[in-house]
């Protein structure tokens, strides 16, 4: 009766724990030609998550860039604007016409986790490369 009994325990420990999980998304600084959108969603599998990148530029490379602080800002071609994130993993897409991209992933379940997020649109033009940078979002989950 004691093992039921401790087994019962843990299995509520352990129910208790995963609604106890919480996610914050949190939008860092200013955006430089090209805005970052971030929603928390739930999905079948565990907690899911939606960006939204909008930009100026149409039919572009489209980056988001995900990973920590960089140690300093990085400045990228064709412009005033810089990377803030140290990159760890990159998702790729392009722009559609109107310059929107769409990224979206399941959110690991390891707590606590902390990640930053930012976008990248790069696009080619007669006069070279040129590359808008969003705000960063930071996910944080405890």
């Amino acid at each position: 009766m004691k093992a039921l009994t401790l087994a019962f325990a843990f299995l509520l420990a352990g129910s208790t724990a995963a609604v106890a999980q919480t996610y914050t998304l949190t939008e860092i600084g200013r955006p430089c030609h090209a805005d970052l959108t971030g929603q928390l969603a739930q999905l079948p599998q565990g907690q899911g998550i939606r960006f939204g990148l909008r930009s100026r530029q149409p039919n572009a490379l489209a980056v988001l860039v995900i990973g920590d602080r960089a140690p300093s800002p990085v400045a990228l071609p064709g412009g005033p604007c810089q990377l803030f994130v140290d990159p760890r993993a990159t998702m790729l897409s392009t722009t559609d016409a109107n310059g929107d991209a769409a990224f979206g992933f399941r959110v690991p379940p390891v707590l606590p986790i902390r990640i930053l997020f930012q976008g990248v649109v790069v696009d080619v033009t007669p006069s070279g490369r040129r590359a808008a940078a969003t705000d960063v979002i930071r996910l944080t989950g405890q």
